[in-house]
């Protein structure tokens, strides 16, 4: 996290460098001088919304967790996902092993991880069938070229298919546990069973998903009011569609998917008709300061207090289970 950290200070430094620099961009940083301040503050407390609400959803995956763990264990998976690009993999990596040094079981882990990460990416998913088979029938403002709108449809409708298509197939390809097969047998078990645990939790209607829904959207209104704080606001749908497409970029292995990121986001404004492009791309910029440094300075805190206490077994728990159904044994 420490050298995260550091790469993304260098990168934050290089960005305003280029910005100043270039001529082609100098025109996006006079530009950036006209936000409303007002506005600027509002997206901060966005970002830290968003961020709430990731730890409301973490909350609910993972059980009854200690109250300091449980708070500051989802803020600092935040932080190493900021620094780490590597679509929230990262951050799960790092509660993964501050959680098996306090004793919980590989098992247990892994099909919490597998749950947590697809409910966060469920949101994305099916926030791009939603808005995109809207756009395209002129259910609400946007372009309705099918490229953009249908085709992302039809892909993340796949997505979905193929998740569920997976899990059944983890499931049946884990056969029984013991002997040099067994970390196989936690992989696929973990992913089969996790996709049943997702369905589970969504049937289950528990107030605390609405924390996954809250995670993408506040980070996208931060986005929508950086936007309004230069004087334009384009549709929410538009950015919000934007976002998303925008937003794949994030798989690519760069420091808070540096220049990716922001590529994608102000290519897909772009291809949405939102103009004028020096506004883009320092919209764009700010947007980035807050959704990499907001996350990465609470949850960077939230690590420190954290660190004593790695390595202390969890206390005894009852075990809350997102499903009913009988699972191999587990420990804490």
């Amino acid at each position: 996290m420490r050298n995260g950290l550091i790469m993304l200070s260098v990168f934050t430094v290089i960005g305003a460098g280029l910005l100043l620099a270039v001529p082609g961009l100098r025109a996006a940083a006079e530009r950036m001088t006209d936000a409303d301040p007002l506005l600027i503050v509002a997206a901060v407390a966005l970002e830290v919304l968003s961020c709430a609400g990731y730890v409301v959803l973490f909350e609910l995956v993972f059980g009854r967790l200690p109250a300091p763990l449980r708070t500051r264990l989802p803020l600092s998976e935040l932080a190493v996902n900021s620094v780490v690009s590597a679509s929230g993999l990262g951050g799960l990596a790092l509660g993964a092993w501050v959680l098996r040094t306090k004793g919980m079981s590989i098992e247990q882990i892994a099909r919490r991880s597998v749950v947590l990460f697809l409910l966060t990416s469920a949101v994305n998913v099916l926030a791009v069938i939603v808005i995109g088979a809207l756009m395209w029938v002129g259910a609400v403002p946007g372009t309705r070229d099918p490229l953009l709108t249908a085709l992302p449809v039809a892909l993340a409708t796949c997505a979905v298919a193929g998740t569920l298509a997976i899990g059944a197939l983890m499931r049946a390809l884990a056969g029984r546990p013991g002997g040099r097969h067994r970390a196989l047998y936690i992989a696929l078990r973990s992913l089969g069973d996790g996709v049943g645990d997702t369905l589970a939790l969504l049937r289950g209607r528990n107030w605390r998903l609405l924390g996954g829904v809250g995670y993408w959207l506040f980070d996208n209104l931060v986005l929508w009011v950086v936007m309004a704080a230069f004087g334009h606001t384009p549709s929410f749908w538009v950015v919000a569609m934007a976002y998303l497409l925008g937003m794949f970029a994030n798989t690519i292995p760069m420091p808070g998917g540096f220049l990716a990121v922001e590529g994608g986001l102000v290519g897909m404004l772009l291809l949405f008709g939102v103009r004028p492009a020096s506004m883009v791309v320092g919209a764009v910029v700010i947007y980035r300061a807050i959704s990499l440094w907001v996350p990465s300075l609470i949850g960077g805190a939230a690590f420190l207090s954290l660190r004593r206490e790695i390595g202390t077994p969890l206390a005894p728990q009852p075990e809350v289970r997102p499903s009913t159904r009988p699972l191999p044994a587990e420990r804490v």
